[in-house]
């Protein structure tokens, strides 16, 4: 090894003894042909950028640096490198006096012969309603703070619970009130995988003023067991009204511990017109992951004891206890929403008032000469004195049409070739070669019509209002005791109510009534609603808000019926009644919410544990961990669950010094049926300044923590986490996770890189119950937006 090592410096030696000499040709190679910056504030630029002190002083320190770069791992150099060009292209490009297309003269002036034309920028984005269309707008995906994290599948603040790897099934700690919705989203088994599959809920829609192009790429580890995660992001426009493009995210997760790979693609094309009287916004998903199972370590002591062992384990060598299992997704949506307007056109000032009469027009192409007159019948104001020339055609609509489509088909395939193996409790048919090949599928084809009422279309109508119907049909299919694919559809209808206020400064409120029936069957209904204050104080407002729901649903059809080689039931649940309530206090950098939920009949998955019959087969293994047979099935609570959650987000800042902070209470009634940590803190530290004033740089840690709780343990068999069985459960927690981040952002470049996990040592680093999450671990990525 020594020799090696010798044998490695002397090499990286002579490289960094060769970059020595070519180093200035190689900056004015790159610098006069690529960038060419003014690297000197001077008004006269004639030596050559091979011969600038800046680069020489490069190259002297570079060449300095060698028998420390010897001694340095390969990795570990390799990063280093790769952040030190970071910075040389960084503050080279961010020099003033540089064009669109990077040609620059003396002065920073643009020389002859040079292009002039600038790149149009200019990016908006939007959500949608899924129901009914309405634009909710967002920011673009190009924030630079917390970038770092987005490649986390615990999440940008570290609340999901998670097997380890990236892109594995994942469960919020949070309670939100949504995990457990039961007429939204039937198909269970897509919710553990939301950081990897598109929703076209969550649709970003874009309005771009040239086509803009993302690409991303996120690394961890090495090319062993590290990951890999590839985005690319194209929108374009047709005209101002039209915009269209696509996104495809690509993960691959080797998995530092056996069987524990994951790879997924998502594809997703999307398109929109917003015009003035018609509106349309469509997307079409196609989701694909493949999660490999292990059913956890055999042994938790592999990492909490390690001394019990005579030989130091590597993740990848600890046993594990499934060998060939694996849960498939395919999901394809396609979705469509669009409505037609009713109204009349109005003449707006330039003080955004409307205008009912007006002087004559002298353009022809506006107005004939006559009085100005708007198509209601109120009584008409004195004549305007605001010039023609600052007058604006403004559409006001009265009424809309509304049509939205939703189509799925998803499947959910679980395979295990090595089924013998002793990690199930039950089976309850045999398959060919004693392996399990299960599939399910669901088809499901939604319509919604709806009429609006526009609000504001008169000054006395302060709110909108819609009527909708929705017909709903969906399939599921699943195998029967001979193994043929059965199906069972149903036909829903449902009746609903909406009122809204989305304009004004002060005051909004959205509330929306549902009931949903089956044709004989009335007993499902939603009704929920939201309400917003802003209260103006000196140059910040005050935000009161408060939302909640009060529903009664059916559990989903797999909490009812479940066919497969390893886990079958069929069974008769009572509906869920829910209510909630939560108030939030926002002013600046200080939000605070309180929550209270009640749940009856809360409806949960169940893990059910058992030993072998054979009581000799204990004494093979020092753990029942090792040889413990896993069953799942789902469960109802006799009583009511009630819920009391505390949360405050705080931030400070005292100059370059940024310190932000996430911590949450929360106390259930019955910890048996809905586990939660009591407390849960996530709190960020870091330093935000810029080098050479272009690079904006974020230098901080973040760590994660929360309190022992009994951790929902995770079913391979429906790929969902489940309540653990109560004779052999474990608590997890009081383990913070510790993160040390470098976070850049230049002009339409973010990058990172960080060490994961930097705490790691012997300790209990379960987040799910025999499933540790990876050690620590070298991650950076780089996301650059092109435009044209």
């Amino acid at each position: 090894m020594c020799r090696y090592n010798r044998h490695k410096r002397a090499r990286l030696t002579h490289i960094i003894s060769a970059f020595k000499v070519s180093f200035p040709r190689w900056c004015h190679l790159l610098f006069t042909v690529g960038f060419q910056p003014p690297l000197m504030k001077s008004k006269q630029v004639t030596a050559p950028y091979s011969t600038h002190p800046l680069f020489l002083s490069m190259a002297t320190k570079v060449c300095a640096a060698a028998p420390i770069a010897a001694r340095m791992p390969q990795r570990t150099l390799r990063a280093s490198l790769l952040v030190t060009a970071f910075l040389i292209v960084a503050v080279a490009w961010g020099q003033p006096g540089r064009t669109a297309l990077g040609h620059t003269g003396r002065n920073g002036h643009t020389q002859k012969g040079d292009s002039t034309e600038q790149i149009p920028r200019g990016l908006t984005t939007w959500t949608i309603d899924e129901r009914f269309g309405t634009v909710i707008p967002t920011v673009p995906d190009t924030i630079p703070h917390l970038f770092q994290n987005d490649n986390r599948t615990e999440g940008r603040y570290g609340t999901y619970n998670t097997t380890g790897n990236l892109g594995a099934p994942r469960m919020s700690r949070i309670y939100n009130g949504n995990q457990d919705a039961m007429m939204g989203e039937p198909f269970v088994f897509a919710k553990p995988y939301s950081y990897v599959l598109q929703s076209v809920k969550d649709c970003a829609y874009t309005n771009t003023k040239s086509p803009i192009t993302n690409l991303s790429y996120m690394s961890q580890g090495n090319k062993t067991n590290g990951d890999d995660r590839l985005r690319a992001l194209f929108a374009t426009n047709a005209g101002k009204r039209a915009g269209m493009g696509f996104k495809v995210d690509y993960l691959y997760g080797r998995g530092y511990f056996e069987q524990q790979q994951q790879s997924s693609i998502a594809a997703k094309i999307f398109g929109s017109y917003r015009g003035e009287r018609y509106q349309m916004h469509s997307a079409y998903v196609l989701d694909r992951t493949k999660n490999a199972e292990n059913g956890g370590l055999e042994e938790d002591a592999y990492i909490t004891h390690p001394e019990y062992y005579s030989t130091k384990y590597a993740p990848a060598d600890m046993p594990v206890r499934l060998q060939d299992a694996y849960n498939r997704l395919k999901i394809n949506s396609l979705f469509l929403t669009h409505c037609y307007k009713l109204g009349y056109y109005q003449w707006i000032d330039a003080e955004d008032r409307r205008v009912k009469s007006g002087p004559a027009f002298t353009d022809s192409t506006h107005h004939t000469g006559a009085p100005l007159v708007s198509s209601d019948s109120l009584p008409q104001p004195a004549p305007s004195t605001v010039p023609d020339s600052t007058m604006t055609r403004a559409f006001v609509p009265v009424a809309a049409f509304i049509h939205t489509l939703n189509v799925d088909h998803n499947r959910r395939y679980y395979i295990d070739h090595r089924s013998a193996d002793g990690f199930y409790a039950e089976r309850f048919y045999e398959n060919p070669g004693d392996s399990i090949n299960d599939m399910t599928r669901y088809i499901s084809v939604q319509n919604t019509l709806a009429i609006e009422m526009s609000e504001g279309f008169r000054p006395w109508v302060k709110t909108g209002m819609r009527l909708f119907a929705k017909h709903e049909f969906s399939s599921f299919s699943l195998p029967d005791k001979e193994r043929r694919q059965q199906a069972s559809h149903y036909n829903y209808i449902t009746l609903g109510a909406q009122l809204m206020r989305r304009s004004g400064s002060m005051f909004h409120y959205n509330v929306l009534g549902e009931m949903r029936t089956t044709g004989s069957d009335w007993g499902e209904f939603n009704v929920e609603g939201d309400f917003s204050f802003h209260i103006p104080i000196r140059k910040d407002s005050l935000e009161l808000a408060v939302n909640g729901f009060i529903r009664n649903e059916e559990p989903s059809y797999y909490y009812r019926h479940f066919h497969s080689t390893v886990a079958w039931w069929d069974k008769d649940l009572q509906k869920v009644f829910r209510a909630r309530a939560e108030a939030s206090l926002a002013w600046r950098k200080t939000r605070l919410t309180a929550t209270f939920e009640t749940i009856q009949h809360h409806t949960f998955w169940q893990q059910l544990q058992q030993l072998p019959d054979d009581s000799d087969s204990q004494t093979t293994t020092s753990s029942p961990q090792a040889i413990m047979r896993y069953a799942v099935s789902p469960m109802q609570a006799t009583g009511n669950v009630q819920l009391l959650q505390l949360s405050l987000n705080q931030d400070f800042t005292l100059g370059p010094l940024n310190w932000e902070n996430r911590l949450t209470l929360q106390k259930t009634s019955d910890e048996r049926v809905l586990p939660l940590p009591l407390f849960n803190a996530w709190s960020n530290l870091y330093l935000l300044f810029r080098i050479a004033k272009v690079l904006r740089t974020e230098i901080g840690a973040d760590v994660t923590y929360y309190t022992q709780y009994y951790a929902p343990a995770y079913s391979p068999m429906v790929g969902a986490y489940a309540v653990q069985d109560e004779a052999w459960r474990t608590k997890l927690g009081n383990y913070p996770w510790v993160n040390v981040y470098a976070n850049f952002h230049l002009k339409n470049c973010r990058f990172y890189i960080m060490m994961s996990h930097v705490n790691c040592g012997s300790g209990h680093y379960f987040m799910v119950p025999h499933y540790p999450t990876n050690q620590r671990v070298f991650r950076f990525g780089i996301s650059w937006n092109f435009f044209n």
